[in-house]
C-alpha cells in the first residue's frame, strides 16, 4: 500500500513541475554583425570546362617579345566542346610580378630604374590552345617601340564563371593574395606555363 501511494505522489508531482512555466524574459538587443568569412573554393563547372580554379605561373620572363608583347599556353590539345567551354565559361585574371610586388592587369607595372610600362591581355583559343596575349599600351620612355621588360614572374588565374565567386564584393580581385585566399589556392599549386608562338 505505501508503495502504491509513494507511486502516486511522484506521478503527482512529475506532472506539477512540467506543468509551471516561469517568465522568459524580453529578447535582448540584436548584436553586432560580425566578419564576413572568406569565400569558399569555385564550385565545379558545367561540362567541358575546368573543374575548378586554379593558377598557371610562367616563372621569370627574361624580356618581352616583339612590341613589348607575350604569349602563353593556358590549356591545348582542346575537343571542339572543350574550345568552345574555355574561350565562353572561364573567367581569367592576370597578375605580373615585378621589384617584389603583384600588379594585376590591365594596368601599370613599375620595373627597375623607376621605368613603368602598360599592360593589357586577351585570350582566345587557336588551333585547339587556349592562350593569353598579354599587349603593352604605353611605356615611360620616349620611344617609337615598346621597350624590352622583365617579369620576376606572371600569374594566371582561371575560375570558372559559373562559380559566382566573382561576383564577391568583399574580395579586392586587384589583389593577388586576396585571389587566391578567396578561391581556396596557394602558390604550391600554381602549374608551369609555357610561351605560344602562333602558327
Amino acid at each position: 500500500m505505501y508503495k502504491k501511494l509513494l507511486l502516486v505522489v511522484c506521478v503527482c508531482f512529475m506532472a506539477f513541475l512540467a506543468g509551471c512555466k516561469g517568465d522568459d524574459g524580453a529578447v535582448g538587443p540584436q548584436g553586432e554583425k560580425g566578419e564576413t568569412g572568406a569565400t569558399g573554393p569555385a564550385g565545379p563547372a558545367g561540362e567541358g570546362g575546368s573543374a575548378s580554379a586554379f593558377i598557371l605561373t610562367t616563372g621569370a620572363v627574361s624580356g618581352t617579345g616583339t612590341n613589348g608583347d607575350l604569349s602563353f599556353v593556358l590549356a591545348e590539345n582542346l575537343s571542339a566542346a572543350d574550345q568552345a567551354a574555355y574561350d565562353s565559361s572561364l573567367v581569367v585574371m592576370v597578375y605580373g610580378k615585378s621589384l617584389g610586388v603583384w600588379w594585376p592587369l590591365p594596368g601599370i607595372i613599375q620595373f627597375e630604374g623607376s621605368t613603368v610600362s602598360n599592360f593589357t591581355f586577351v585570350h582566345g583559343v587557336d588551333q585547339a590552345t587556349f592562350f593569353l596575349d598579354i599587349l603593352t599600351t604605353g611605356w615611360s620612355e620616349d620611344t617609337d617601340t615598346a621597350p624590352t621588360r622583365n617579369f620576376d614572374d606572371i600569374r594566371i588565374v582561371l575560375m570558372p564563371a559559373s562559380s559566382g565567386a566573382r561576383l564577391s564584393a568583399d574580395v579586392n580581385w586587384k589583389s593577388y593574395e586576396e585571389t587566391i585566399s578567396a578561391l581556396g589556392l596557394n602558390d604550391s599549386v600554381a602549374k608551369k606555363t609555357i610561351l605560344y608562338k602562333k602558327k
